[in-house]
């Protein structure tokens, strides 16, 4: 079954460290993205947990939310740097007093400065956590598959009424294109009978000749037998599990190309009107594909 590309996934564990919580949030996207945000002693996992993923989801914007809880404290450090503190503060005063502002500068501002505080982790510590966040992420992708492949469900349903449309607007087609040679025929004896003011045309061989050449120009059985083609490996895909966002768009952009040369050779307003809804549908299948994983 499809799987969509949108979806949430919630995973915990505890252990002797304390308890991780990953939370994962998916989004349309054409390529595999992954936004970390990690506690700072715990982004040097940044890149394992972007390879576990990987392994798991084919394409899509990941954002991803983790936290720790120690049951021990943390024993990461944090530094103060006093003498950069001190510059930023004699440097901000005499700005302060060449600019003429008043007032004094405060500690909230000087250690919300660059260099001021440093967060030094222990990677011994961080190195504890991992086991933790690996079962709390896989539990976590768990989760965001079976989000996904539950909307998945309803993006197939949808899919498959629209490509029901389309079988429909083809199936008259297929009715209407013996009969346009048939009534280009009777119209251009009509406009013979029209033009020489006779009853009957003697020269009905001409007549034949000029409808075998428009047959022959106008035939689209080849295209008909295309786009049904593309329409029975549309459904293969819809059945298929995995990745098929990218191949049903391919898909789609086949059926697009013969309804275009369908509309173009038939040289018919009823079918013309078919196509017009052919590739009205066509483009609702894009439109639902963007979101196919």
């Amino acid at each position: 079954m499809l799987r969509s590309m949108t979806g949430f996934g919630k995973g915990i564990a505890e252990g002797s460290p304390g308890k991780v919580k990953v939370e994962i949030k998916s989004l349309n996207s054409k390529f595999f993205e992954v936004v970390s945000k990690l506690p700072p002693g715990l982004t040097v996992f940044e890149d394992r947990i972007r390879e576990a993923l990987q392994k798991r989801i084919a394409r899509g914007r990941l954002t991803l939310f983790l936290s720790c809880d120690s049951k021990t404290g943390s024993s990461d450090e944090v530094h103060i740097d006093k003498k950069m503190a001190k510059k930023y503060y004699h440097n901000i005063k005499k700005l302060r007093n060449f600019l003429g502002i008043k007032g004094d500068v405060s500690i909230e501002q000087i250690i919300s400065l660059p260099g001021v505080i440093a967060y030094r982790p222990q990677d011994d510590d961080a190195k504890r956590w991992w086991p933790l966040i690996s079962k709390a992420l896989a539990i976590a992708v768990d989760d965001l598959t079976r989000s996904k492949a539950s909307e998945g469900k309803m993006l197939n349903k949808k899919l498959r009424q629209i490509v029901r449309a389309v079988e429909i607007s083809l199936r008259k087609i297929k009715i209407r294109a013996p009969l346009v040679v048939r009534d280009y025929k009777t119209r251009l004896l009509k406009n013979m009978k029209n033009l020489i003011g006779a009853k009957k045309v003697s020269n009905l061989g001409r007549i034949e000749e000029e409808a075998a050449i428009f047959a022959r120009n106008c035939d689209i059985t080849e295209e008909l037998h295309r786009i049904s083609a593309h329409i029975s490996g549309l459904k293969k895909i819809l059945a298929h599990n995995g990745e098929s966002g990218r191949r049903l768009d391919f898909v789609a952009q086949e059926m697009y190309r013969e309804a275009n040369t369908i509309g173009a050779k038939a040289n018919d307003f009823p079918i013309a009107k078919e196509v017009i809804k052919i590739k009205s549908q066509i483009e609702k299948i894009r439109e639902q594909v963007q979101n196919v994983e």
